[in-house]
């Protein structure tokens, strides 16, 4: 694993890119290189991940604010998803509205509103609606996955 400090400088670029999010630039900005992937982390917390070129808030970020789109599963998907499965047409129970193709969403449980994930939508909200089956979502990040334990870790 290795880390850099990000400079301001970099840090003001990063957040020209972002449009939910800023990073703080008074703050210890790190961007952490792992075989499993790159993340961004603010005074040691996992702030963003990356994903075929495109940042993405964690978890972490997500339970503070949460500007994503969102996807509810049932509760017997929830073991799926938080293994890192894609999540399918039929374990879902709600889809917001106006997720484009391609972007990022929450997916979240139906019992407690509490987010699972953070994954990647594979058609628009309408598209998905009018599945039966099939995986509609993939799965970036999850709760349990090593971005998830990064504070964690000894």
């Amino acid at each position: 694993m290795r880390k850099r400090a990000l400079p301001k400088r970099e840090i003001r670029d990063l957040n020209t890119n972002l449009a939910n999010f800023q990073l703080d630039v008074k703050a210890t900005v790190e961007i952490v290189e792992d075989t499993r992937g790159t993340i961004i982390t603010e005074e040691g917390e996992p702030v963003l991940l990356l994903h075929q070129d495109k940042w993405f808030p964690t978890l972490q970020t997500l339970n503070k604010i949460n500007p994503l789109k969102k996807i509810t599963v049932d509760m017997g998907a929830i073991p799926y998803v938080c293994s890192g499965a894609d999540v399918m047409r039929p374990g879902i129970k709600a889809i917001d509205e106006g997720i484009a193709k391609e972007s990022p969403v929450a997916v979240i449980d139906e019992k407690y509103g509490k987010i699972l994930a953070v994954g990647i939508s594979l058609f628009d909200s309408e598209e998905m609606r009018k599945m039966e089956k099939g995986k509609v979502i993939k799965n970036l990040h999850y709760v349990g996955d090593w971005i998830w334990n990064f504070n964690k870790q000894p």
